[in-house]
């Protein structure tokens, strides 16, 4: 039997703030199955981007246990936690995080730098990704040159070069205005229907609707919403 691509059992997070203990995300249990689609809900500072950075390896659980394909993230060093996102995690953030001296191209090159792959290779792999969001005519601007739907689309490409098993997406669309966070969204859609793993983090309604299952989070509790509360849109993937 194929293990799920993401399990939680009793992960929680805490901070210390001075003599204060502050519990940011409270003890969990969460199976995702590889080629899921997951909103995540939730106000500003309910614990959404805590969840996201457990999630994606970028912060560490303070008790439990999370596997991620099957096998315990927990007990990795820093070294090898940095191997894992490289290898089987793309991100895409609220406010792009790219280079804005470096082209397009460069800035969706820059994951399989740090892989160590070769260049050609790394300029066909970005072009190829590039072409796919729609920005072959665009691998030459920086970022200060494309709009933020195309450098949202950049993010999505660079995002995409590893060709990983999970997608966090923070906030995809909260800077775009309707038609690109649309159009971001109809890509997200069709990574889902590759069976890529998405996890949407997001405070919006619509945007949620885009996942076939929904969480909550209030206050660091994760709870499972009804697909009735948040009903997908007809016609979109998963």
């Amino acid at each position: 039997m194929t293990p799920p691509l993401l399990d939680l059992s009793r992960v929680a997070r805490t901070y210390r703030n001075g003599d204060v203990v502050v519990e940011a995300l409270k003890p969990l249990d969460l199976v995702v199955g590889a080629g899921e689609c997951i909103a995540v809900m939730g106000p500003s500072g309910s614990g959404k981007s805590t969840f996201l950075h457990v999630l994606g390896c970028l912060d560490r659980p303070t008790a439990g246990t999370y596997r991620l394909d099957g096998r315990d993230v927990t007990t990795l060093s820093d070294r090898e936690l940095a191997g894992v996102r490289n290898r089987q995690i793309g991100f895409v953030f609220q406010r792009f995080h790219l280079l804005r001296d470096e082209t397009a191209l460069r800035n969706v090159e820059l994951p399989l730098r740090y892989a160590g792959v070769g260049r050609a290779e790394r300029r066909r792999r970005a072009g190829a990704a590039l072409e796919a969001v729609g920005l072959a005519a665009r691998t030459t601007h920086v970022p200060g040159r494309l709009s933020g739907g195309e450098q949202q689309r950049v993010a999505i490409a660079r995002a995409l070069v590893k060709e990983p098993r999970l997608v966090l997406a923070d906030e995809p669309t909260g800077n775009l205005d309707t038609a690109s966070g649309d159009a971001v969204l109809a890509m997200l859609d069709a990574l889902h229907d590759r069976g890529v793993t998405v996890i949407l983090i997001t405070h919006d309604l619509e945007v949620a609707r885009h996942g076939g299952r929904q969480l909550t989070i209030r206050n660091g509790v994760v709870a499972e919403v009804s697909p009735s509360v948040v009903p997908r849109i007809a016609g979109g993937g998963g």
